[in-house]
């Protein structure tokens, strides 16, 4: 499970849709492949789908290409086709 999940809920349970934002951002921004496929699994799990969509499109702002082909394909690889299409979606646009 994701260490910062509680702190996003937290943040979203007192309308800081910014700080929860910036938190999911960074994530995207920054964490390997797997450690991505951890909060995006976690986000899911909790029912938190657009947070977990935020990571995503985190990750397709990424200016390291290569980068963003491992997250996508860690989530093939974990058979997370849904997750892969919203990638390839939003990394196209």
């Amino acid at each position: 499970m994701w260490t910062e999940l509680e702190t996003v809920t937290r943040y979203l349970s007192q309308n800081r849709q910014r700080d929860a934002g910036i938190l999911l951002w960074q994530a995207g921004a920054n964490m390997t492949a797997s450690q991505i496929l951890d909060v995006v699994s976690s986000c899911r799990n909790t029912g938190l789908n657009e947070a977990a969509d935020a990571v995503l499109t985190s990750v397709s702002e990424r200016s390291d290409r290569q980068a963003v082909l491992n997250v996508t394909a860690a989530f093939q690889q974990a058979g997370r086709h849904d997750d892969v299409s919203y990638l390839l979606a939003v990394s196209v646009q």
